[in-house]
């Protein structure tokens, strides 16, 4: 089977090996994110380049639910696995993958009907909003197979294999930076087509999934009782699910109210913080997926019930997620303007105000990374055990104290605020982290 057991073996090493391979999938998905920006900005401008910006805070919402309907898959099946209950562990894969395509099938239809009053309401200034309504419906054309890939991707990670899910991001990846180039350069779809790019790319990434998926789950027995949707399994899953969905979603609308905020500093602005974003985006892959790399081991390990691992574990990934941090910190700080640059053409008259707006942005959040990385590692563990509630408190607490100062400060202390938010967000939401893992309730939280 193409599957690992996490509970034996030198921590760091089971980590690290594992959570390479999750790694490289997210920053060939970020690759190609930043590709589109960088052909938007150069071969459509500055007003293009904002459009997606805009539109990209509210695609975030739907990806960001469709990673926490992932989560429950992920939680229950690597305990499930961790605890040698492998009979179920097909249903529940099928089952995600069914509900969370239905969701990504909705999601389809509300940004086909809303978008344009969707931009409207994030304050999208008037001569961009035609190109962000062109960019959500094509992009949403992709929304189920963005849904039901994460569903399957959850569960190769929780079962211990990294590398199958890199391949396929390779593969999509390179499928995605092709379409862009044909569509934008030679077919000159404009934003629709970069949007149109990664439709395309997501779908043959869910293709793949679906294809290997039987292969993933060969070695498992069958039970007599298994069927393709079990409403039971489901209700387990969405105990897990649910609520860091609801919080992801949360996360999701609140960013789109910051993106409000910047929206009503203009163009420039817009486009400097989009391209920003994609800088940090790729940089903040690390961590993130370092974190849920070590979510999956303390799953199968609290599932097995050897609690002893989890510490080591911790520690050990800290040391080496927070070292690769701090190396990208130091060149965020010393290249700033030139990485953001690269996004915009020189005939733009308001460049140099993009590049400035930009390179703040980088510096200001690119200095907190590794803070950035021991936050996300700390509550992993509250995730990997199933204490979701700790997992969501301390998430939304970080959000909601960047969206306090955002909206209550941008407009007496201008668009640095909405950086520096980031970083004071995540101070509280490490302080309360590490307070919860001290006390460790977090130990008794398993599925069960």
């Amino acid at each position: 089977m193409k599957t690992k057991k996490m509970t034996e073996g030198n921590p760091f090493q089971t980590i690290f090996v594992f959570a390479m391979p999750m790694i490289l999938s997210n920053l060939f998905q970020q690759f190609y994110n930043v590709i589109d920006t960088l052909i938007v900005g150069n071969r459509l401008g500055k007003d293009a380049l904002a459009a997606v910006g805009s539109a990209s805070s509210i695609t975030a919402v739907f990806v960001q639910l469709a990673m926490g309907l992932a989560i429950g898959a992920s939680i229950v099946v690597s305990q499930y696995f961790g605890a040698g209950k492998t009979d179920k562990i097909r249903s529940c894969a099928s089952t995600s993958a069914i509900f969370s395509g239905v969701v990504g099938l909705i999601s389809t239809i509300i940004m086909w009907i809303w978008a344009e009053p969707i931009l409207l309401m994030t304050n999208t200034p008037p001569e961009i909003v035609g190109m962000g309504v062109d960019y959500l419906r094509f992009y949403f054309l992709g929304s189920v197979p963005i849904f039901v890939y994460n569903a399957l991707s959850s569960v190769y990670n929780a079962l211990g294999n990294s590398k199958t899910p890199l391949k396929f991001l390779i593969i999509s990846s390179v499928t995605n930076v092709v379409l862009d180039l044909v569509f934008i350069v030679n077919f000159q779809w404009g934003v629709a087509g970069a949007a149109a790019a990664t439709a395309l790319s997501q779908v043959l990434a869910m293709i793949l999934a679906l294809i290997d998926v039987p292969k993933l789950l060969s070695g498992f027995e069958r039970t007599e009782k298994a069927v393709a949707f079990d409403g039971r399994l489901l209700l387990t899953m969405l105990r897990f699910a649910l609520p860091s969905a609801l919080q992801q979603s949360i996360i999701s609308v609140g960013s789109v109210v910051v993106q409000a905020t910047i929206n009503s500093f203009g163009s420039a602005v817009i486009a400097g913080s989009a391209a920003a974003a994609k800088v940090i985006n790729l940089a903040s892959a690390i961590p993130i997926n370092y974190a849920n790399a070590y979510a999956s081991y303390v799953g199968q390990n609290v599932g097995a019930r050897k609690l002893e691992r989890i510490r080591p574990g911790l520690f050990s990934s800290i040391f080496c997620c927070g070292g690769i941090s701090l190396v990208i910190t130091v060149i965020f700080e010393i290249y700033a303007e030139p990485i953001i640059r690269m996004f915009v053409s020189e005939t733009d008259a308001d460049m140099m105000q993009v590049v400035t707006v930009g390179a703040e942005y980088v510096r200001v959040v690119g200095a907190f990374l590794v803070l950035f990385s021991v936050m996300m590692l700390t509550k992993a563990t509250f995730k990997g055990a199933g204490d979701m509630f700790w997992f969501i408190f301390v998430t939304l607490l970080s959000f909601v104290v960047r969206l306090i100062l955002t909206v209550g400060l941008a407009g007496t202390f201008g668009v640095d605020i909405i950086w520096w938010a980031f970083a004071i967000g995540w101070i509280f939401s490490l302080a309360f982290s590490v307070g919860r893992y001290v006390q460790g309730g977090w130990k008794k939280k398993e599925v069960g």
